[in-house]
């Protein structure tokens, strides 16, 4: 990120012209035309092109407004040139849209599941696929456990300042600013080591 800073920078000041009393004179342009040789560089570079052709149907972010059925939602950028007004997302919550709250699974469980996907893993090397048939196919489609236990919620339970992951109803929503939840994560807050009792 930083060197991109640096790039654009760059494009500003060799764009720039000096007047004759030594001051810098920028054109009002001049800013958005290092900022599309910027975005142009970087694509033609093939830095870009992995997240250019990538299709986005989920984002995390901070809760930051809630309004009747609408959650506005602070993202991080999906890619380094991304348009600024896309950092923040509209996210429409209607009947179709399932809301849960993610709970850790109890440690004892979650090692006993953990144990039985080893097991089986290891019964599968023992048992490689046979010609032509795939290692998912061969395995049954062996998944690990799941480290958080879904639970039902509602709208209420979403707060600003909470962070969840929003599946999107629509299937490419990259450069969407408002789309229709399918469902929604709330994720569990970290847990903060509580501190010793003083003597």
């Amino acid at each position: 990120m930083v060197a991109l800073i640096f790039f654009s920078l760059g494009y500003l000041i060799g764009s720039a012209k000096v007047s004759p009393t030594g001051k810098l004179a920028i054109s009002a342009n001049t800013f958005q035309a290092g900022w599309e040789a910027a975005k142009k560089r970087l694509a033609d570079s093939g830095f870009a092109a992995p997240m250019a052709n990538l299709e986005i149907n989920n984002v995390s972010g901070q809760v930051t407004a809630i309004q009747d059925n609408a959650i506005t939602l602070k993202i991080r950028p999906l890619e380094p040139l991304a348009d600024p007004s896309l950092d923040e997302r509209i996210v429409k919550v209607d009947a179709n849209t399932k809301i849960y709250t993610l709970e850790q699974k109890d440690q004892a469980e979650y090692q006993k599941e953990m144990a039985d996907f080893d097991k089986k893993m290891q019964e599968q090397l023992k048992n490689p696929p046979k010609p032509g048939e795939t290692p998912a196919a061969a395995a049954g489609a062996i998944m690990p456990p799941e480290f958080f236990v879904k639970k039902e919620a509602s709208i209420s339970d979403i707060k600003v300042g909470m962070n969840i992951n929003v599946i999107a109803a629509d299937k490419d929503i990259k450069n969407t600013k408002q789309f229709s939840a399918a469902e929604i994560n709330l994720q569990p807050a970290p847990v903060t080591a509580t501190p010793p009792a003083a003597e």
